[in-house]
């Protein structure tokens, strides 16, 4: 059993629960809060929905839910920046309640304000920052993990987000509409998200993107790592090109504010690439030919299509230039 931490979209109550399944936590949860469970929907607090058992048990102990009933609102980028500023130890941050009122508006420049304040040019940035938790207990401290090395922690919070990417995909595949009529369909798409697993666990899941131990990482030896860019941007025009950047090895601060960094989809995951799995199962189903399972899956996983972007510079507006390519959704035999 693991103990979580629950929450409604008003976060005006919170209480602490205990369970073994992702059953067990909502049935529990909606009690506790008092709500109709046919209507409400289990969250984590960047807005996963949590519907898959699996990913639910990934999820380290003390998580926080938000359970919400369909027709509320629940803006997570207030209270995201909220929680990363009252982790922060500074002086400069007053009273909790004061930073709750400056972040309700203009989120994205407030975070850039505060990764200034965090990026210090100094000689510590030069230097190889410790690794072992036992050098540095103090980056270590709130969480919960039994990572020995910040590059272990590293490794596993970018599995989390790969997975993430997983999961959502799959679970929008299964509530859609054509998944459920297009029988013939559907057998397709089973199978390329068997082999998506496969290759996933082939791949660990990608982790050593976050691990600056590994030369296939995204940030250079010491851990930091440059703003790859809006999705329609070559760079990151922060500063007049010398874009934003960011060691969260550095500092505990440091960390907490990475946790905001995205790996941004430049071709869609939602808008562009399920439609397109489905035409490709159509398609499949009519010439009876495989799907081209790792055209997509560099889609969906990799920093093919993936780019790291701070905050600022994630555009969340419809990328409409960004396109699958139809002539790849198959699996030709040579």
């Amino acid at each position: 059993m693991k103990g979580y931490k629950i929450t409604n979209c008003a976060q005006d109550m919170r209480f602490g629960i205990v369970g073994n399944s992702l059953k067990d936590v909502f049935t529990k949860g909606c009690q506790k809060l008092k709500l109709d469970h046919i209507n409400a929907t289990m969250m984590t607090v960047d807005g996963t929905v949590i519907d898959d058992e699996d990913y639910f048990q990934q999820l380290p102990a003390q998580t926080l839910f938000i359970f919400r009933l369909n027709g509320e609102t629940f803006e997570t980028g207030a209270d995201l920046i909220y929680n990363v500023l009252a982790a922060v130890n500074n002086n400069t941050l007053k009273t909790s309640i004061k930073i709750k009122s400056f972040m309700d508006e203009n989120i994205k420049e407030k975070i850039r304000i505060l990764s200034s304040v965090l990026d210090v040019d100094d000689e510590s940035k030069k230097k190889k920052i410790s690794s072992l938790r036992l050098r540095d207990p103090d980056w270590f401290q709130g969480l919960e993990t039994r990572a020995r090395t910040k590059e272990e922690f590293m490794f596993k919070r970018c599995q989390e987000r790969i997975r993430s990417y997983m999961y959502k995909t799959k679970s929008d595949m299964i509530k859609s509409d054509f998944y459920i009529k297009q029988t013939k369909c559907r057998k397709y798409l089973d199978e390329v998200f068997k082999q998506f697993s496969e290759l996933l666990t082939k791949n660990k899941h990608h982790g050593y993107y976050f691990d600056r131990s590994n030369t296939n990482g995204l940030c250079d030896e010491i851990g930091t790592f440059k703003c790859e860019g809006a999705w329609n941007q070559s760079v990151c025009s922060y500063e007049r090109g010398t874009g934003h950047k960011i060691n969260p090895y550095q500092s505990r601060e440091s960390r907490i504010i990475f946790s905001t960094w995205n790996l941004d989809h430049w071709v869609e995951r939602s808008r562009t690439i399920i439609p397109a799995l489905f035409e490709a199962s159509k398609m499949a189903s009519e010439v009876h030919r495989s799907i081209n399972m790792n055209y997509f899956y560099e889609l969906l996983f990799t920093t093919v299509n993936l780019k790291l972007v701070h905050i600022v510079c994630h555009d969340k507006g419809q990328h409409i230039s960004a396109k699958c390519d139809p002539n790849l959704y198959l699996q030709y035999k040579k």
